[in-house]
């Protein structure tokens, strides 16, 4: 007897349907564990170290947002960056740019706000951030006119629920 198209549709529905099922896996193997959280918030290139952190505002203190006049937001994140001589001693930038690049690659340059403090020159800027989408950071800085430039891409989501 000769095959229907509806034959032909049922058999391709079969097959499908155990493609998906070999697919599915033993099912009672858990899931490998996630990678733990590794980036250490700071760079180095030569005899300099970059420090780095992005931080919900939310998170901050009211007292230590207040005093740098920055607005709590749960859709604004700040970056701080700090530069400093690898054995410890504060240095000053001669250079220093940020970016914030979106998941489309745009590319927001930041408004970097220089701090001096006891323990030396920080630099503030606010990024704004949405819930669950990834922020990429760019960071270039040198110590010295003809040191080496110091630079740190670093990716960040937060959940605003």
């Amino acid at each position: 007897m000769p095959k229907t198209p509806v034959d032909g549709a049922r058999g391709g529905a079969a097959a499908s349907a155990l493609l998906l099922l070999a697919a599915c896996g033993a099912g009672d193997t858990p899931p490998p564990p996630a990678r733990p959280y590794t980036d250490p918030g700071y760079v180095d290139a030569g005899d300099f170290r970059l420090h780095y952190a992005l931080t919900q505002t939310t998170d901050l203190p009211s007292e230590i947002a207040g005093s740098y006049g920055i607005v709590q937001r749960r859709n604004l994140a700040l970056l701080t960056i700090a530069l400093s001589a690898r054995d410890g001693r504060p240095a000053a930038a001669a250079g220093l740019e940020a970016a914030a690049v979106s998941l489309t690659g745009l590319r927001q340059p930041l408004a970097l706000a220089r701090h001096d403090t006891a323990t030396g020159p920080t630099w503030l800027a606010t990024v704004a951030i949405r819930d669950r989408e990834a922020v990429t950071i760019e960071v270039r800085a040198r110590a010295a006119t003809a040191g080496p430039e110091i630079s740190a891409r670093f990716t960040r989501a937060f959940h605003l629920e």
